[in-house]
């Protein structure tokens, strides 16, 4: 026994003497040194760690080494092992943080340096310290409890914002001064106590960097600056914190972090002042100002978000609620909306005010599985005349007024509409409007009812009278518009399709006298009408053709014209088919017409009819028989003047008077001239009086 336990204390001296003899002797220093080189530049290659001095003894620890820039790491102090207790400093500079990615497992840029002391035991110490880390003058104080920081101050004086965002490897994206100062009674979570402020002052955005990272268009420089303010109590933090920028401002002024479970609660302001300086973000133009506020939770990566705005000087509620940050559901209410402030804000012409109510209640707002309504009412709509005449080149001089209701229905990828909007110029009702938000495609029928022609006249410039009534059906996809439509028109059909700018109608069986009631214009003829429209809406420009059949004149001033004259009743002839051919640019219709019957021919190579002046200036050429002559119509197309080139008619008349009484004649002249001309005499004179004719 007794050699046992001599045996057993030479075995503990030795391994003391190992200890101390590996720990701390020279040899065992330059031995620990060789291992820590070994140890860090064995395992990576980008830095090459030289340790320069490593003196560890009972009392005292000195550590000096370099990297590879002459970075340097040095520690040097007071060190009791067995007593747990340190009086060191340390000066840390690292020239180049990114050299140290491999070591240290985690990308950082630039230089860092620090500097300090390091003073306690395994009870209580502190660190204390001063850093210049992003440019600033940074200084820290940690007290230690059981080496756990328990009591934190520090102060970050005036960092740079962009060299703390190269520091920590992100894009340079804002420049600007960041100050942050913390003063933490009580670090531990449950028990936590504390204050902590930041402040940003003379923030910059980098927009060349915002703009092709994030495909935005900021031309414009954003400034802004901040200040938060975090008061840390037991498991919770609560904020009061602002953004001011040049665009935007945010307030939050009860922010609460839930730290053990984190639940965040706040509530929020948003304040732009003038939406215009938002085109380089959102990509629209806008005009005014915009006001909203709410209150935000989120818990396990759900928001809900609740809020009200003054948008286009309207009552507005909304609440939504993200999950995974995909929409779940979307609620809304916008009560007495202006519609004038609507189109200024969307940098429209005012040329409309009314109300606008809109109630939405997006269930699931998932586009796979959508569902939900949304309802819109228009009150007290009305046209701003002068705007309105300006924007559109229009001539408004009646109050136009309207109002209008639309219910739609939401379900996966599409919106299912149906609305009714009646104007004091026309209706429209849509029974099912289709809206596929996968490839934007529309299609949609309708029903365009107009009571009363005559109210369209300060828009189409041309008297009418009567009603009109069209359905048909709208479709849009890929930017391709395609418009059909048909209508009951004048005792025959209208059909036509309007694809993108190209209009083409049909009009068929249309009653002629039924037309020229319709537009105010005299009753001249009476037939049916075949017609073809071909026609640009953008350059305003087309052909008309078509024929009319089985016509024949109506009493009128021009008949009776050529019945005074002519001695012909132009009333009976009837004309089997009457050819039409008309070019027309804007309001302007220049047209030719061919007619014949049995015993006449009409041809109009001349006529130009004003529909914005409402005035004609047309040339007929007219055959009778075997009597040849021109009509003029020119003035107003309600009461034109009618003129006619009367010299074939006198013509005709005075040789069939002469030709009748062709010997009476001659007698007359034989006896007043005593027969001095003979037969030959009297015949050349009769042929010279005809020539003047």
């Amino acid at each position: 026994m007794k050699k046992f336990f001599i045996g057993l204390t030479i075995l503990i001296i030795l391994i003391i003497g190992t200890v101390y003899g590996v720990l701390f002797t020279k040899t065992g220093n330059n031995f620990v040194a060789s291992y820590i080189e070994n140890k860090v530049n064995d395992e990576q290659k980008d830095v090459q760690l030289k340790v320069n001095d490593f003196t560890l003894t009972f009392n005292t620890i000195n550590f000096n080494a370099t990297i590879s820039d002459n970075s340097n790491i040095n520690i040097a102090g007071d060190l009791e092992i067995f007593k747990k207790k340190v009086d060191l400093k340390y000066d840390i500079k690292i020239n180049e943080l990114s050299k140290l990615e491999n070591l240290i497992k985690q990308k950082f840029n630039g230089p860092f340096s620090t500097n300090g002391t390091f003073k306690g035991d395994a009870n209580f110490a502190v660190i204390k310290g001063i850093s210049d880390i992003a440019e600033s003058k940074t200084s820290y104080d940690l007290k230690l409890v059981d080496f756990e920081a328990k009591n934190i101050n520090f102060l970050v004086e005036d960092a740079r914002i962009e060299k703390l965002l190269h520091l920590l490897n992100q894009k340079d994206l804002a420049a600007g001064n960041l100050t942050i100062k913390g003063d933490i009674k009580d670090a531990n979570i449950p028990s936590l106590d504390g204050k902590v402020i930041v402040n940003i002052s003379k923030g910059k955005l980098n927009n060349q960097v915002i703009n092709k990272d994030f495909n935005q268009n900021i031309s414009s420089p954003i400034y802004f600056k901040s200040d938060v303010i975090a008061n840390l109590t037991p498991n919770k933090a609560s904020i009061k914190s602002d953004l001011i920028t040049s665009i935007t401002d945010v307030f939050a002024n009860e922010t609460e972090v839930f730290l053990d479970s984190g639940k965040i609660l706040t509530d929020y302001k948003l304040d732009v002042k003038n939406l215009q300086k938002l085109e380089g973000i959102i990509g629209t133009k806008l005009y005014g100002n915009f006001i909203t506020s709410g209150n935000i939770a989120i818990n396990n990566g759900i928001i809900n978000i609740d809020g009200s705005s003054n948008i286009f000087d309207s009552l507005t509620k909304y609440s939504l609620k993200l999950v995974d940050s995909n929409p779940e559901y979307v609620k809304f209410n916008i009560t007495n909306a202006k519609i004038d402030k609507l189109l200024h804000i969307l940098n429209e012409p005012v040329y409309a005010d009314g109300i606008l109510n809109i109630d939405g209640n997006i269930t699931n707002a998932r586009p796979e599985s959508l569902a939900g309504f949304i309802k819109t009412e228009i009150l007290n709509g009305k046209i701003i005349n002068p705007v309105a005449n300006t924007v559109f080149k229009q001539n408004l001089k009646k109050e136009i007024t309207f109002k209008g209701e639309t219910a739609t229905t939401l379900v996966p990828n599409e919106a299912i509409t149906s609305s009714k909007i009646t104007t004091t110029l026309a209706n429209l009702d849509i029974k099912k409007a289709v809206f596929t938000f996968k490839d934007a495609a529309f299609d949609t029928d309708y029903v365009l009812d107009i009571p009363s022609l005559s109210n369209l006249y300060d828009i189409t410039s041309t008297k009418m009278r009567g009603e009109v009534s069209i359905n048909g059906n709208m479709k849009s996809k890929n930017k391709s518009l395609l418009l059909t439509g048909n209508s009951k028109l004048l005792g025959g059909d209208l059909d036509f399709n309007l694809k993108n700018d190209d209009l083409h109608a049909d009009i068929k069986k249309v009653q002629i006298k039924e037309l020229t009631h319709m537009l105010y214009y005299p009753d001249v003829f009476d037939s049916v009408t075949d017609l073809t429209l071909d026609y640009n809406m953008l350059m305003k420009k087309g052909k008309l053709k078509g024929n009319l059949v089985k016509g024949h004149f109506l009493p009128n001033n021009f008949s009776t014209l050529l019945n005074q004259f002519a001695k012909f009743d132009i009333t009976r002839e009837i004309y089997d088919t009457v050819d039409i051919n008309t070019n027309i640019d804007k309001l302007v219709l220049s047209s030719t017409v061919n007619m014949k019957s049995k015993n006449t021919q009409i041809d109009v190579t001349k006529s130009i009819l004003d529909l914005e002046k409402s005035t004609i200036d047309a040339v007929i050429d007219t055959k009778i028989k075997k009597t040849q002559f021109a009509l003029k119509i020119k003035g107003d197309t309600s009461k034109p003047k009618i003129s006619l080139d009367s010299k074939d008619l006198i013509s005709n008349q005075v040789n069939k008077q002469i030709d009748e009484n062709k010997e009476k004649i001659k007698e007359k002249l034989n006896k007043v001239l005593k027969g001095k001309l003979g037969d030959d005499g009297a015949e050349e004179i009769l042929k010279n009086f005809k020539s003047l004719f």
